[in-house]
């Protein structure tokens, strides 16, 4: 019975750290100051803290689809596919392109244009 115990205590332990220590990521986006605007990921509309940034955390490593809309539909949606990297971080900047806007990307200092595709 106390080696049974024992057991299922390190099982337990060793669930407690491993679920401790999964790796998240997360995407900063920052737009301009007159251009409030929304992120919705995956098609769940996500919380809004500011006008013109969004922090969406806790995101598995791998590609997202997420989409920009903007307040009052002032401008059309925006559609992404981003790549969310492993245990660390992305931003980027929104930036209005021509009739529409991109993501400029802060590390590789390159635009995402909507509609791109998984890479």
């Amino acid at each position: 019975m106390r080696l049974k115990n024992i057991l299922i205590l390190v099982c337990f332990v060793v669930f407690v750290f491993k679920a401790a220590a999964q790796p998240f990521s997360y995407v900063y986006i920052q737009g301009d100051k007159t251009t409030p605007f929304y992120v919705k990921l995956d098609g769940k509309m996500l919380p809004r803290y500011g006008k013109n940034y969004c922090i969406i955390s806790e995101l598995k490593p791998g590609p997202v689809n997420m989409e920009i809309l903007f307040q009052q539909h002032e401008f059309p949606r925006e559609k992404f596919t981003l790549q969310v990297p492993e245990n660390g971080s992305r931003g980027f900047l929104l930036d209005k392109r021509g009739s529409g806007f991109a993501l400029y990307d802060l590390e590789t200092k390159k635009y995402l244009m909507p509609g791109n595709q998984e890479k």
